[in-house]
């Protein structure tokens, strides 16, 4: 189980409003990515068996809805059973999904992989990996590059803000989809969520302060390091101090452990 978290910032370049995205058969992606600028594509799978597509979906579709680069075209291709991963060998290697891709003139700039992070965080990993092109790229824009300004660092106590807001978005994801998966037992996850949260609210809301102030790309490096680090940390919790499995869905009981364990998670 491979769980991306997230944080929220706006990105820095000038935004418009989105479209929707566009769902195609693995055999149109060459073709839809020949005739955009800018493509994020997603791969995923509507099969239950693959527990960790669930929710990808509607993460992405958040992303595409808010404000976004003008030139970004947001699209999905999907199949089933999970595992049969279609031939994508000319575009990219494909080793798990889902897996979101951003591509620039036909050319692979990146990956994100896992399921994606809250909406605004995922927009922000989209512009770092844009913000990061291949160096022909860098050559062709380094006045672009030079007067890009410098992340302003963050305190300790803004880090751990942030910090506590990541881990809230990955436990919204865990819970989610728990209360997706058993209902009978929703509202416990939510209880047990909402209780975490509750008592962490001052960080979160200084989270959510930093994060309509920083907005430039450099930001967006600094915390997606954030996002990162708490990834490992909350993957080290989930198999380490919990024991879960991280390669199937969550039964009842992993969901039932999860919601208990909240209480001892810092």
């Amino acid at each position: 189980m491979r769980i991306l978290w997230g944080m929220s910032m706006m990105l820095a370049a000038v935004r418009a409003a989105a479209g929707p995205v566009t769902e195609l058969q693995p055999q149109q992606l060459e073709a839809f990515i020949a005739r955009h600028e800018y493509v994020v594509v997603q791969l995923t799978s509507p099969d239950p068996g693959c527990g960790y597509c669930k929710g990808a979906d509607q993460t992405f579709d958040q992303a595409a809805a808010l404000p976004h680069q003008p030139a970004l075209a947001f699209v999905r291709v999907q199949w089933t059973p999970w595992r049969k991963i279609p031939d994508f060998s000319k575009l990219m290697k494909v080793y798990g999904v889902p897996t979101q891709y951003v591509f620039n003139k036909g050319k692979l700039l990146g990956d994100i992989s896992g399921r994606p992070p809250a909406a605004p965080a995922f927009l922000a990993k989209i512009d770092e990996v844009i913000a990061d092109p291949p160096a022909d790229r860098v050559a062709a824009e380094p006045q672009a590059a030079a007067q890009e300004a410098p992340a302003v660092p963050l305190t300790a106590a803004e880090q751990g803000a942030l910090r506590q807001m990541i881990r809230r978005d990955a436990l919204k994801l865990v819970t989610g989809m728990c209360a997706n998966r058993f209902p009978d037992r929703a509202k416990a996850y939510q209880d047990a969520l909402q209780a975490w949260s509750g008592a962490r609210q001052a960080g979160l809301n200084q989270a959510a302060t930093l994060m309509l102030a920083r907005t430039s790309r450099a930001d967006a490096a600094v915390m997606g390091k954030l996002v990162d680090e708490e990834q490992k940390a909350m993957q080290a919790w989930h198999t380490g101090k919990l024991g879960l499995s991280m390669q199937k869905a969550p039964t009842a009981a992993d969901c039932d452990k999860i919601a208990a364990a909240l209480k001892d998670l810092p």
